[in-house]
């Protein structure tokens, strides 16, 4: 990056375990800074993390607190976009005139933006993202996918230089803290916007706003592709927003619901329905041919973790949605499988999430409920008849033992906690890693 970091003091103000706080470290170890790590979080939790970095010398660290010395002695801050706006330590970085960036932000600074396809949205991301990228790669176009969750956006950097389109999925947490930032994504892709992350933003309206900020920059060459369905997206959250508007309908748009009947795609339900007119919409904006779409469409067999089945053993099914981590994800799981002989495995911690629709949903269609501790699992249960409620464990392999014996040739078990996971395991990510492992292990002579 011709030197430019090299000297500089920098921060990393959340190192977590998401990889992001990792990626950033190891880039400005390499670039020659001189890096302090940060994190509430003590040595032993960060483990993961910190294994990664055990190489790199010019690395000091202080963990399990923050302190205002580290905010005073570094030139740049690196805030992890789980850090809240109201956080004393990065409202004394911005009183003191700090610069205060993110990954993305840093990312920016090298990237083409007119080349950027950001996709954002409560649920459907990932897999939109991916399609997407999947959909370009195939029509022999040069593509990065940048900032998926669990790898750092800056790890991309190298591959910048031949002009690729980078497809780019971004949360709320980073559109939110790009505010001092100008980005202008070429196109833009909302999803949807259901309730979620309210533990986090201080009401519904600022994470709707969130979400806008990936299109409130763009300019009128740009495109925003947004479902046709309404909801929250009114006149008013359209206003200011002067791109190009494309919207994606799965039963009003006759075009890509006749193809969507036409054609056998392999990720089932309607959400992912609602995920192939996404990316059917931004394939159209880039001109990509439909038959290299649908072959493209028909070789991804969807992402690790959502709705991923693990096989079939003794005749009982077994999915891993572990980043189901609201009740919106975990309803349009139920609504795929469309089954009344589930076996759901759910709860963990709540995040500001209402649970009786969502209760009403699993009582219509599920057998029996096992659950994971938290608080949002003792939510869930007020809802439910007795009769379906099974115990709650704190170890993924004692449930699926008990699992094992309710289950019968025919049965589905979900695993899809409509809650986020941070009481018992890293992330969703680390948990559906676990999963997977207790699966093996219980029903490996199935």
């Amino acid at each position: 990056m011709n030197n430019k970091f090299k000297n500089k003091k920098v921060l990393i103000f959340g190192l977590g375990l998401n990889q992001g706080g990792v990626g950033s470290a190891q880039f400005f170890a390499n670039e020659g800074s001189i890096v302090k790590v940060t994190d509430l979080k003590s040595k032993e939790i960060l483990k993961p993390s910190l294994k990664q970095l055990k190489e790199f010398r010019n690395i000091s660290y202080t963990l399990g607190k923050h302190k205002y010395e580290d905010i005073n002695w570094a030139d740049i801050i690196i805030r992890n976009p789980a850090i809240k706006d109201n956080n004393q330590y990065l409202k004394y970085a911005l009183n003191k005139g700090k610069r205060v960036e993110t990954d993305f932000s840093i990312f920016l600074d090298f990237a083409n933006q007119k080349k950027i396809i950001a996709i954002t949205g409560t649920k459907g991301k990932s897999t939109t993202a991916s399609l997407i990228y999947e959909a370009i790669k195939e029509s022999g176009k040069k593509v990065i996918f940048a900032g998926n969750i669990g790898k750092s956006i800056l790890n991309t950097l190298p591959y910048l230089s031949e002009n690729p389109w980078i497809v780019v999925e971004i949360s709320s947490f980073q559109l939110q803290s790009l505010k001092e930032k100008i980005f202008t994504p070429k196109i833009a892709v909302i999803t949807n916007i259901y309730p979620d992350h309210l533990n986090w933003h201080t009401s519904m309206e600022e994470y709707i706003q969130a979400k806008k900020m990936v299109a409130i920059n763009q300019t009128a060459e740009d495109f925003l592709v947004i479902p046709c369905s309404g909801g929250f997206f009114n006149k008013e959250f359209l206003q200011g927003i002067k791109s190009k508007l494309v919207d994606f309908c799965t039963s009003c748009d006759r075009d890509i619901s006749k193809l969507l009947e036409e054609t056998k795609l392999p990720l089932a339900g309607t959400a992912n329905k609602e995920n192939y007119a996404a990316a059917f919409s931004v394939c159209d904006i880039l001109g990509i041919d439909r038959k290299t779409v649908i072959k493209a469409f028909k070789k991804f067999k969807g992402s690790e973790f959502r709705m991923q089945l693990l096989g079939t053993f003794g005749g009982v099914g077994i999915f891993n949605d572990s980043t189901a981590t609201n009740p919106i994800a975990t309803m349009a799981a139920l609504q795929t499988l469309g089954s009344f002989n589930i076996i759901l495995i759910t709860g963990g911690m709540n995040k500001g999430m209402d649970y009786t629709k969502y209760a009403t949903a699993v009582s219509k269609s599920v057998k029996k409920v096992f659950f994971l501790e938290g608080d949002a699992t003792e939510e869930i249960k007020k809802y439910l008849n007795q009769d379906l409620i099974a115990d709650t464990y704190n170890n993924l392999e004692k449930l699926l033992i008990d699992v094992k014996k309710e289950a019968r040739s025919g049965s589905v078990i979900l695993f899809s906690p409509a809650a986020t996971s941070f009481n018992l395991f890293q992330n969703e990510f680390d948990r559906g890693r676990k999963f997977n492992e207790a699966v093996r292990k219980v029903f490996r002579n199935a």
